[in-house]
C-alpha cells in the first residue's frame, strides 16, 4: 500500500466528532485528548488527501480551543478521565471549561494560511481565526521590553525534555522532569500567564524559544501571503512588519554564532540557552531570515545529509546523535538518538525554502523508509530505525507530513 492509501486508512481510523465538527486525534493512545499542534499537522497532510477534511480539522480546532483573547489552547481533553490523568502528570493544566492554560507554537495559523493559498476566499473565515491567533500571541506573550515572545512552560515548546532547557529544568529523568514541570505549571498559573508579572515575581520558566518564535515568524510570513491573495494590503503590511520585528529579534538574541544555529534565552537570568537541537532549524526555515544570511548558514552546517550531527543515514534527529550502550531506565523522549516526523519536517521545510530540493527529497525519503519499516510512530531510533512512543495501537499521524513534504518538492 502506498503512502497516500496508508495515510487515508490511518486518518479514517482516528477521526472523531467534536461539537459537530470532524477532526482527528494523533493516535489511539491519546484518543481522548485534542491537541492543537496535532490538528495543525493533520491539516497540512490532509490538504493533499481531502482539502474539505483539512478545513474541517482547523475550523473545529478553532471552534473548541480558541480563547476569547484569540490565543489557542494547546489541548483539550474529551473526557474527565483523560483530564485527570494529564493533570496527575503535569499539574493543574486546565481551565474550568477544559481548555489548557498553556498554548503551543501557532502552527495552526501557518496551516490555515497554506490552506487558504490552496482553496482561496472560501476559507477566509479560517484565515481570520489564524490572524486573531497571531495577533493574540503578539499582544499576550511579548514582554514590554523585548521583541520576542516568551513561553512560560516547557510544554509550550512542544519539545518537552529538550536539552535546550537543561539550565532551567534540571531534571534528567522523565519522572523527575514531570514533577518539576508540575511545579512550573502551578507557578505559571499563579502569575496569570502574564510575561511581565512572571518576570517580576520570579517565575522559573520565562524563555524565548526557537520553536515557538520560529512558528510565529513562519505564521506571519504565510498569513501575509494568504491575505495578499485575498487583496488585503493593510493586513499584509501589518503582518510583514511584525515578521521583520521577530526576524530581527531572533537574529540578535537567539543566534548562536559558534554553532551556527538558533538557541534560546532564559529571560529570568538573561542567559543564553545553548544546545544544538532540531528546534533551532524552525527559525532557519523563515524566508525572512534566509534572505539575511544567518539562517542559510544554519541550513548549510546542520542539514548535510548523513554528515551533520543532527542528520545521519536514518533521518533528522531531535538532538545530535550519540552512541550510548547504556540504556536510560527512565528516558525523556525529546533527547538524543530520537528521530521524529516533526524534526524531519522542520529540516525539510528549511531545505525547501533554501532551495536545496535534492537534499529535501532525501529527508522525505528517509521518513518514508522509517514508516515503511516500523509503521507510523511517534519516534524512531536513530540507529536501528525501530519505532517507539505513540502509534503502537494502529499508528501515529505525524509521519503523514511526508505528503506535505512531497508536495513542497514539486
Amino acid at each position: 500500500m502506498d503512502l497516500v492509501e496508508r495515510s487515508r486508512e490511518l486518518f479514517r481510523g482516528l477521526e472523531t466528532d467534536v461539537s459537530g465538527g470532524a477532526l482527528h486525534v494523533a493516535a489511539a493512545e491519546v484518543g481522548s485528548v485534542i491537541s492543537a499542534l496535532s490538528c495543525a499537522h493533520h491539516a497540512l497532510a490532509l490538504r493533499h488527501l481531502d482539502p474539505a477534511l483539512a478545513l474541517s480539522e482547523l475550523r473545529t480546532l478553532y471552534a473548541v480551543c480558541q480563547l476569547e483573547s484569540g490565543l489557542v489552547a494547546e489541548e483539550r481533553p474529551l473526557t474527565p478521565e483523560s483530564q485527570a490523568a494529564r493533570a496527575a502528570e503535569f499539574g493543574p493544566l486546565y481551565r474550568e471549561d477544559g481548555r489548557s492554560w498553556f498554548v503551543g507554537p501557532p502552527v495552526a495559523a501557518y496551516a490555515a494560511a497554506k490552506l487558504v493559498q490552496q482553496v482561496g476566499p472560501s476559507a477566509r473565515d479560517l484565515l481570520e481565526c489564524a490572524t486573531r491567533q497571531l495577533d493574540a500571541v503578539w499582544g499576550e506573550r511579548l514582554p514590554p521590553d523585548t521583541p520576542l515572545p516568551v513561553i512560560l512552560h516547557p510544554l509550550e515548546a512542544t519539545a518537552y525534555g529538550s536539552a535546550l532547557f537543561d539550565a532551567v529544568v534540571e531534571s534528567r529523568q522523565l519522572t523527575e522532569w514531570r514533577e518539576e514541570a508540575a511545579n512550573i505549571t502551578r507557578s505559571a498559573i499563579a502569575c496569570g500567564l502574564d510575561p511581565e508579572r512572571a518576570l517580576r515575581v520570579g517565575h522559573p520558566f520565562v524563555v524565548e524559544d526557537p520553536i515557538f518564535c520560529g512558528w510565529l515568524l513562519l505564521g506571519f510570513e504565510e498569513t501575509a501571503r494568504a491575505w495578499e491573495l485575498l487583496g488585503e494590503p493593510d493586513l499584509v503590511r501589518k503582518l510583514r512588519i511584525r515578521a521583520n520585528v521577530i526576524a530581527e529579534g531572533a537574529a540578535e538574541r537567539l543566534w548562536w554564532e559558534e554553532e551556527e544555529i538558533y538557541g534560546g534565552l532564559d529571560r529570568q537570568r538573561e542567559a543564553p540557552l545553548r544546545a544544538v537541537t532540531a528546534g533551532g532549524l524552525v527559525l532557519a526555515a523563515s524566508r525572512t531570515l534566509l534572505a539575511g544570511g544567518g539562517a542559510r548558514r544554519a541550513v548549510d552546517r546542520h542539514l548535510r545529509p548523513s554528515a551533520s550531527p543532527l542528520w545521519r543515514s536514518t533521518g533528522i534527529s531531535v538532538a545530535p546523535i550519540e552512541s550510548d550502550d547504556t540504556p536510560d531506565p527512565d528516558p525523556i523522549p525529546w533527547r538524543a538518538n530520537g528521530i521524529s516526523a516533526a524534526t524531519c519536517y522542520w529540516g525539510h521545510l528549511a531545505l525547501i525554502h533554501a532551495q536545496r530540493i535534492a537534499d529535501a527529497r532525501i529527508a522525505r525519503e528517509q521518513l518514508e523508509r522509517l514508516t515503511d519499516n516500523a509503521g507510523f510512530r511517534e519516534f524512531y531510533d536513530a540507529f536501528s530505525g525501530a519505532g517507539s512512543g505513540c502509534g503502537l495501537e494502529g499508528g501515529y499521524t505525524w509521519p503523514t507530513l511526508a505528503l506535505e513534504m512531497q508536495a513542497a518538492e514539486q
